[in-house]
């Protein structure tokens, strides 16, 4: 009988289990002299939504004119439409060549791919 009271005493004091976070990634390629602008103006956004950034890289290629930032980033279930909206927005920017997003559940989803000539 005392083993069951410490077991549900034990039982009280535990914590639901909480569901990691999912993560998502957004990478944005773009003209090199626009990089600066266009990634504090996302990070703004995702300021806005609430959204976190968790790690950021950044690449330079020194052949072509573009440049491209990755943000991997905490996205919640209930932030997926706004972090689609802002995808759909970064992608209609003219220095934007392709932006790319992707989550731990669907590691290959795509959005907004456009190709710019010239």
């Amino acid at each position: 009988m005392r083993a069951i009271q410490t077991l549900q005493t034990f039982q009280a004091f535990q914590s639901p289990p909480t569901l990691p976070t999912p993560v998502s990634r957004l990478t944005i390629v773009c003209l090199a002299d626009a990089l600066g602008a266009l990634r504090k103006q996302m990070f703004i956004d995702l300021t806005a939504l609430g959204l976190r950034a968790t790690r950021v890289s950044i690449t330079r290629w020194s052949d072509r004119d573009e440049a491209s930032a990755t943000v991997t980033l905490d996205c919640p279930a209930a932030s997926r439409a706004s972090l689609t909206s802002l995808v759909m927005r970064l992608s209609g920017e003219r220095s934007v060549r392709r932006v790319y997003w992707s989550d731990d559940a669907a590691r290959h989803a795509s959005a907004g791919a456009r190709s710019t000539h010239g």
